[in-house]
């Protein structure tokens, strides 16, 4: 049976904090504060064991210098972020190299350069448990203090030219087996790929900032699925958007972020998924809430996480996932939930169990780059969230307008957006405060339309 992706995405999500920054091998240190810094570090590592009667090779000196620089600008990002990153999350197996990985230096030379970095007292290291988590790297207070030192701030980061933005894996990441997988460039890759370079581009010469203080520079990537390596390689499934810290910044840390100087405002497709299936069938959806299964009311979360999760099966659904009995009312079972939900959209009942939910995904990435691509044509930065933007509150119209625009010329309608409520401290000390008038996020254009 297919792992139940969002489900799982979700409650790893909650399980997160604190958060682990992903080891990025594409980042370098670029103004002249980081490179002393690095120089200095480079430094303080032990020499290299060689061999008695032979010489140290210069392009393997070469290339435990360049390691050995990538690691340190991904400490001091893991170090000075705003995000507060508990540890560097760094994958240290061995492999064929792939279209993924930097040709200059390999997980050997990584390896080597974490182990001499921690005897020099500047890291502490978390062995990774198999199936569990990677290698979990930790900067030491000495290393806070050398950063401090040299003077260091996240504009020295620079992000070099190279990394892959269209990736392609097989596998689930549930199930231990999630694997990259090589592909020969196409034009449906290239284009792609140059929609990306233009998004990135764009938010690397924005303002984001996260309480007043810079995160680093931007890199997203889109990821494609299929379901085994061997499978022909097609960018029909997935296609998610990731890479931006934003994605998994707690909800009331969001009135942190600021693009340009302004606060942002949260914009999101209503129902998205069970909006697609319906447009995927050519049918309008009924009114009204679309996850109000009756007896379920007061259990909204967990209706949608398991309705979606529906649409991400190849084989029929027996048993509730772990963690859903809980959350449901006593005598719910997973036979009860799927014929409840079966009876409130009959139209797309005939969907579940088929795993079609990895081609609504591709559709709602397709949809969210299309609007990143016009927003950013209008000199408007946009952070995307999967089937959702955040925008400068000054620009939100503009940004509903677009949602509304690109989501009719891809499915053929409309679909409904909703504010959320960005939580902010209150400065009359009530203990929020709402971008919208009143407590709830509301729809926007479409009043008759379902709530997120």
């Amino acid at each position: 049976m297919l792992e139940l992706i969002l489900l799982s995405q979700k409650l790893a999500a909650e399980k997160a904090l604190p958060y682990v920054l992903h080891y990025d091998a594409w980042l370098s240190a670029g103004g002249c504060q980081i490179i002393a810094l690095a120089e200095c570090v480079f430094e303080m590592l032990a020499s290299p064991i060689i061999t008695p009667g032979r010489k140290h090779r210069a392009d393997a000196q070469k290339r435990r210098k360049l390691c050995s620089a990538t690691f340190v600008a991904n400490l001091i990002v893991a170090t000075l972020s705003s995000v507060h990153y508990a540890g560097l999350a760094v994958p240290l197996r061995n492999g064929k190299l792939t279209r993924y990985d930097r040709k200059d230096f390999n997980a050997d030379a990584l390896r080597l350069v974490i182990e001499e970095v921690e005897n020099a007292g500047l890291i502490s290291v978390e062995d990774a448990v198999f199936k569990e988590r990677r290698t979990i790297v930790t900067p030491t207070s000495r290393f806070r203090q050398l950063v401090a030192a040299h003077g260091v701030s996240l504009s020295d980061i620079h992000h070099l030219e190279g990394r892959e933005t269209i990736e392609l894996w097989a596998g689930s990441p549930r199930s231990g087996h999630k694997t990259p997988v090589d592909y020969v460039d196409c034009r449906e890759a290239d284009t792609m790929r140059a929609q990306m370079a233009e998004i990135n581009g764009l938010l690397n010469n924005t303002g984001i900032l996260l309480d007043g203080q810079q995160t680093g520079p931007v890199h997203l990537v889109r990821k494609f699925r299929v379901d085994q390596p061997e499978d022909a390689r097609r960018f029909d499934r997935h296609g998610r958007l990731y890479g931006g810290f934003w994605e998994d910044l707690p909800k009331e840390e969001r009135h942190l972020l600021t693009i340009d100087g302004e606060p942002v405002v949260d914009l999101d497709f209503a129902s998205m998924f069970i909006q697609l299936a319906y447009c995927r069938q050519g049918l309008q959806p009924p009114s009204g809430d679309l996850y109000a299964i009756p007896g379920l009311e007061e259990h909204r979360k967990a209706v949608k996480s398991l309705m979606v999760s529906l649409f991400f099966r190849n084989a029929e659904a027996r048993r509730l996932p772990a963690g859903s009995k809980e959350a449901l009312p006593s005598g719910w079972s997973m036979e009860r939930f799927k014929a409840a939900a079966a009876a409130l959209h009959p139209a797309i009942a005939h969907l579940f169990d088929t795993n079609v939910g990895f081609e609504l995904m591709a559709l709602e990435s397709e949809i969210l780059v299309g609007i990143l691509l016009e927003l950013g044509s209008k000199g408007v930065p946009a952070l995307p969230m999967h089937d959702g933007i955040m925008v400068a509150a000054s620009r939100k119209e503009l940004a509903i307008d677009t949602m509304l625009t690109l989501s009719a010329r891809k499915v053929g309608r409309s679909l409904p957006v909703v504010e959320k409520p960005i939580e902010r401290p209150s400065p009359n000390n009530s203990p929020l405060w709402s971008s919208r008038t009143g407590s709830e996020g509301g729809l926007i254009e479409t009043p008759s339309s379902p709530s997120a």
